[in-house]
This record gives C-alpha cells, structure tokens and sequence, in this order.
C-alpha cells in the first residue's frame, strides 16, 4: 500500500474534516419569468394559535426537495412572480395552501395536481377551516404513547392499530417525507411499522420511522428506516435523543434480535457514530484505549467474547460496534507517525473484507445457466475482492476526515 500519511497529516484531517459541516449553496437558474424555482417559491409555516397565524409569525422554513412534486428540476413552468404559502396546523399538520402570482400561461403547470399528490388525504381550501382547525386543536394533545421525555421535547410511539386516529394523521406526516427527504419512500400499513414523533410542547419537530422485520423463530429485526427534522431543529442533538429511543425499544422488546439501520446518510453516519461511541463509552470503557498507541502491536480487534457481549447488550450489528471501537483507535493513535497511521489504515482495510470472506453456498452462473468451474470461482473472487480493496483505498482519506471529525466531538464532550 503506498504511504497515504506524512507528519502533518493529522493537521490537514483536522482542517478538512469541517468541510463535513458545511452545506452546498443551492443552485440558481438564470431568471426567467415563467419558470420558478420550486423550493424557492413555497414557504411552510408551523402555526400554533389563531393568533399566531392572523399577525404571521410562526416555524418558517422552505422544502428541500420538490422534484417529487413538481418537475425533476425543481421548477416550476407558467407562473409569473409565484408565490406559494402553506400554513400547517402544528399539531396536527393539517395544510392551507395559499398561492399568488401575476401572470400565468395557457400551459402552465397543474399546482392543484401536484399538491394533491403530497396531501393524499386532501387540504383545507380556505380560511375559516383552518382557523376552525387551529382552535380545535387547542384541547388536543400529540397522538401515541409518551415513551421519552426532555426539557421541553417529548417523544411519542404510534403504531397503525393501536394508535387512536393514526390512520387519519399518517398522510399529514408523509406530506413532510416528501419534500424534507430526497427519493423517500412511504413507509407502509403493516403494524410493523413504528412511528415515533417529536414536539415541543405541542409544536411538530421530527419524525422517525422504524420497520420491525420477523426473521423466524419469534424473533425480529428492527430497521430505522427514515428519520427527519424540521430545519430549525437539525445539528440540535435531537437525531441522538432519537436514535437512543429507537435502541430503547428495541432492548425493551424481547422480540428484538438486531437493530439495524436503513441506507444512511453521510451526515446520519456521522450523528450515529456519535451516538454508538458515546454508548461504548458508557457501558464498555474497559475496552477503550486510554493512552496514546505508539506501536503497532496495540492496533489490536476486540476480542470476539467481549463482541458477543456487546451485541447481546446493544442489540447493535457487529460492524457498527467494530466501526465505533476503531474511532477510538483513531482517537489515540499517534498521527505524526506515518508507519502507525499506514498499519491503521490496513487495519480498517482488513476490517471492510471481512464481512465478504465467509463462504456461500450458491453458484454463480452464466445468462446460459451453465456454472462457474472452481478456478474460475476463484478467479472471480480475487477480481471482486481486489475490486472491493481499490474502492475502500480510495475512501480512506474522507473516512479519516469523519473519523477527525468524531473524535473532536467525542473530546469537546469530554468522552475523551
């Protein structure tokens, strides 16, 4: 492997992981008087009183993502100085669309179509109903069982059959997954599927979704599948306050075999890695060095009983607990050593082969269905293998960078 490290590596990891924390400008178009920039052009507003809505205040905040709803570009075709208000309930996120423009085209784009496909359940069409909504919900309280609890913030579990008026509440929370996550899914009707909300006091937040997969024998799997903040609440420590509810509930529940994650996201990896180091800390620090590592025979695996141990008492998946304990390795190692870094690196390298080296029990075959003989089985492996090693070798300057940037958080919370 070639030296990817010299002595002021460890400076340059710390200067470039903050690129992490940095989000691209949206891009711009050329001005054009008929084509609207969608996430632009729509303003959602979180509204809690009567009050609140007649003197305009409330949550503010533009969609991430209207591709899913208007065209692929995020534009919007025929209308002139277009403006589109959408006032929420903050309860119950009932909608009242408001929309303005100067002028429109004989061919413009059908907004009533494209609204009616992020609110399957439909929209209040004026403003008495949405007044009469708002001071209905005044008596009302967030639908589901309170199953955590902090400052001002509360988090509750619903569930499609035991979750009076779930049903009726589900479309308003997917109108949210749609333009805040990009190419999201709809979770589906199965009681398997577990939502769990958060307000403060009675003002919507987020909303995260877990899947519980039964794998035989009595037993599940539970998949965070989505998770999701309005913008004023993100990088707010609330995806960790989460994310420790959703491993409450899969410990609590006797079901429960793995809780595993869905697909993350850079930024997701980077708040879970956050979290599970955090609990490694909490509940394992014997294993955690508490030194500086200035030789190789210290680049050590955990031990495969004490693995065991702590899979059976987070109930986390292997990799993810291997990944948290080399961010601790990372942490303490000597970076102006280019020799220990290298070793590291081949470490981390040996680590990612690993879950592709078991043997399987299947042939590969061709289109014509004859099978692989057992030197050409071997030769594929190696190409596969060698395949996986370029990918993982190119990676690993931006996994340092996270790494750096993990365990900066890890030090300024004084876990380190």
């Amino acid at each position: 492997m070639a030296n990817l490290f010299d002595e002021e590596q460890g400076q340059y990891l710390r200067l470039n992981a903050l690129k992490y924390l940095e989000k691209p400008p949206e891009v711009q178009r050329e001005d054009d008087p008929f084509i609207t920039n969608g996430s632009l052009a729509i303003t959602y507003i979180l509204v809690q009183t009567v009050e609140q809505y007649k003197t305009d205040q409330g949550l503010k905040f533009q969609p991430s993502y209207v591709h899913q709803v208007f065209r692929q570009t995020n534009e919007i075709y025929g209308y002139k100085d277009l403006k589109i208000t959408i006032h929420v309930t903050a309860l119950g996120l009932k909608p009242y669309i408001k929309i303005s423009y100067s002028e429109q085209t004989e061919d413009a784009d059908d907004l009533q179509e494209s609204f009616n496909k992020v609110y399957e359940a439909g929209f209040l069409s004026t403003e008495e109903q949405f007044i009469k909504a708002l001071e209905e919900e005044q008596n009302q309280e967030p639908l589901g069982e309170l199953i955590e609890e902090y400052g001002d913030f509360k988090i509750y579990k619903c569930q499609m059959a035991t979750t009076n008026g779930f049903i009726q509440f589900k479309p308003f929370l997917q109108a949210f997954l749609l333009v805040l996550i990009d190419g999201v899914q709809y979770p589906g009707d199965e009681n398997e599927w577990v939502y769990l909300t958060l307000y403060e006091k009675r003002q919507f937040v987020g909303l995260t979704t877990v899947f519980k997969f039964n794998i035989g024998w009595n037993k599940q799997r539970h998949r965070l599948s989505q998770m999701l903040f309005l913008p004023q609440y993100q990088r707010k420590g609330h995806g960790s306050r989460m994310l420790r509810a959703v491993y409450k509930l899969g410990l609590e529940d006797e079901k429960c075999l793995q809780i595993t994650l869905e697909d993350p996201s850079e930024d997701f990896q980077v708040m879970r890695d956050i979290t599970d180091s955090k609990i490694l800390h909490e509940h394992f620090k014997d294993i955690i060095p508490n030194k500086i590592i200035n030789t190789i025979q210290e680049i050590v695996d955990i031990p495969k009983d004490k693995l065991f141990e702590i899979m059976k008492k987070t109930k986390l998946h292997a990799q993810q607990i291997k990944r948290a304990y080399s961010i601790y390795l990372y942490a303490f190692i000597n970076k102006k050593s280019s020799k220990l870094m290298t070793e590291f690196a081949r470490y981390l390298l040996r680590e990612h082969q690993k879950p592709y080296n078991r043997k399987k029990n299947i042939l590969v075959r061709f289109e014509n269905g004859s099978s692989l003989d057992p030197k050409q089985m071997h030769l594929l492996e190696l190409k596969e293998k060698e395949d996986r090693n370029i990918i993982a070798e190119e990676s690993l300057g931006d996994e340092f960078c996270l790494f750096e940037l993990i365990a900066t958080k890890l030090r300024k919370d004084k876990v380190i």
